[in-house]
């Protein structure tokens, strides 16, 4: 019997081109390159540098369940379960309704609003979404502006559960709060009137229009709840429209998708209900009326909700009990912390493996990943958990001054994440020498209750911007570290004022490295 043909990158997308064809798909092409990245894995660019490339047969029978679903009608994002969206990747589901391009240009309405109230607050801002569905707005904006605060709600629990989903697998846990509830009802009420940008893709779409004229692929599939709008498509609208007041801060701006026959409609009705410095309209990618956009009367807040919110003041002799659980909670969820120490005020992680906070810092700082953390310990017990093969004369060094301004560097133990430690250098006999991790335990009670409930380390650096000089009290924190940092805790000017004093434990004796608080000659 002559040996069957394989089933190759090429022929697959041939085939299935025409049977989407046949079976009514628009655009087929697309959708058989879609439905083959997805059962392959293969980017888009991949699949044309690997026609020949046969399937094997778990693959087949994915793409061959794909293409049985997209042929029944099933929209594609549901299909393969993901779509980009403007620079992010979502995941999507039945029941919660797929983004579309022109939300896109609604987006940047709403970041317009960001901006504007950054620039007048000197720092981050806080936006309400109203409808979040995948999360699609809010996600995107808060990865956009780093620091900016989103409120995100849905009444659907489904859509909810998909936007955590989302949110959790883009690290914006800390960045994106989602609450279930109808509009804002259950927003925390001390936010309501702090929100500079209101921003929503409500149901829009006119009742009569969904059942008449919206192709079956949607209706059939996608949630109603996020598509009728009522007789004239703006129910939810009028809603809003009423709430806005209530939620956006002086200034603040309100954006809005709606439907292109309906956009003047909704702007007469903004301007009768007053209090909107300015209304307009504007159009989507198809230049087709979509968003409506509507400023509120007053000037914009010159101070950031957002930095007062998250700025904690602490007891530097005896740190409240509750702002030590606090801090250690933002540590626990993967954020990054402000905190005062004895010489000078740091960023901090928790110094555990892939914590995504350890990447922010380095992005806070503007710095170079190659770079390394420095870490706080507990006394000598951390020395010895943490490094490996410590010379006699560091155990001495840290029996003499720690708790102290004194960062010890020694060969980094097996139990070290190695994203937390320096390569060895290269010696003359060209050999790598050991990896290094550096250690201090600094005599600062803030951060020595936090290290106790934690029971981790902390990765740290000093809490400036990369050339500029270090904050020696939260006032002096740059405003980029306030923005970015997920709680600051202020105890005041830090005592020392001046960074740690860093020696090398690795040869056979102690070299100084850098001489800061703690002078060389009484530590050599």
């Amino acid at each position: 019997m002559p040996q069957q043909e394989p089933w190759t990158v090429r022929r697959i997308l041939e085939w299935t081109c025409g049977y989407l064809g046949r079976r009514g798909d628009e655009h087929p092409r697309h959708s058989a390159e879609w439905l083959l990245c997805d059962a392959t894995g293969l980017s888009r660019v991949e699949l044309y540098v690997n026609f020949d490339r046969p399937l094997a047969p778990e693959e087949l029978d994915r793409m061959h369940a794909g293409i049985e679903r997209r042929a029944a009608g099933e929209p594609l994002q549901y299909v393969t379960g993901e779509m980009p969206f403007r620079h992010i990747v979502l995941r999507c589901q039945k029941g919660v309704l797929i983004p579309r391009p022109e939300t896109e240009v609604l987006v940047d309405a709403a970041l317009e609003g960001v901006d504007a109230a950054a620039r007048a607050a000197g720092g981050p801002t806080r936006v309400l979404e109203i409808g979040t569905g995948t999360g699609c707005i809010s996600l995107s904006v808060a990865s956009e502006r780093p620091g900016t605060r989103v409120v995100a709600t849905d009444l659907s629990p489904v859509a909810v559960d998909l936007a955590i989903r989302n949110r959790e697998a883009l690290g914006l846990a800390d960045a994106v709060d989602i609450v279930q509830t109808d509009l804002a009802a259950d927003v925390d009420p001390a936010l309501m009137g702090t929100f500079s940008v209101l921003v929503s893709n409500p149901p829009y779409i006119p009742t009569s229009v969904l059942a008449n004229e919206v192709p079956a692929e949607v209706k059939d599939n996608e949630p109603e709840l996020a598509l009728d709008g009522g007789a004239d498509g703006l129910d939810v609208f009028r809603r809003i429209l009423e709430l806005a007041p209530r939620a956006l801060c002086p200034g603040g701006m309100m954006a809005l998708e709606l439907f292109e026959g309906h956009l003047d409609k909704a702007a007469e009705l903004t301007r009768a209900a007053g209090g909107w410095a300015s209304v307009e309209v504007r159009e989507d990618l198809t230049h087709r009326p979509r968003v409506l956009v509507a400023v509120r009367e007053g000037e914009l807040p010159a101070a950031s909700p957002v930095i007062a919110q998250k700025v904690v003041k602490v007891n530097p002799v005896a740190p409240e009990l509750e702002v030590v659980s606090r801090a250690v909670e933002v540590l626990r969820r993967g954020g990054v912390l402000a905190v005062p120490t004895d010489s000078v005020y740091g960023l901090a992680c928790a110094a555990t493996a892939d914590n995504p906070a350890h990447r922010k810092i380095f992005s806070i700082k503007r710095r170079d990943l190659a770079q390394t953390l420095p870490w706080f310990v507990s006394g000598e017990d951390g020395l010895g958990r943490w490094g490996s093969d410590v010379p006699d004369y560091a155990r001495d060094l840290a029996r003499r001054f720690w708790p102290g301004a004194l960062t010890l560097v020694v060969t980094a133990g097996e139990k070290c994440p190695p994203e937390y430690v320096q390569p060895g250098s290269l010696g003359p006999d060209g050999l790598r020498g050991p990896a290094t991790i550096a250690l201090r335990d600094p005599a600062s009670k803030v951060v020595e209750a936090i290290l106790a409930e934690l029971g981790e380390p902390l990765a740290q650096t000093s809490a400036n911007l990369h050339g500029c000089p270090a904050a020696t009290c939260a006032a002096e924190l740059a405003p980029q570290i306030l923005a970015e940092a997920d709680l600051v805790l202020d105890a005041g000017a830090a005592p020392l004022a001046v960074p740690s004093t860093i020696v090398d434990c690795t040869g056979a004796s102690p070299r100084v490295l850098r001489e800061g608080a703690i002078p060389a000659a009484g530590v050599l």
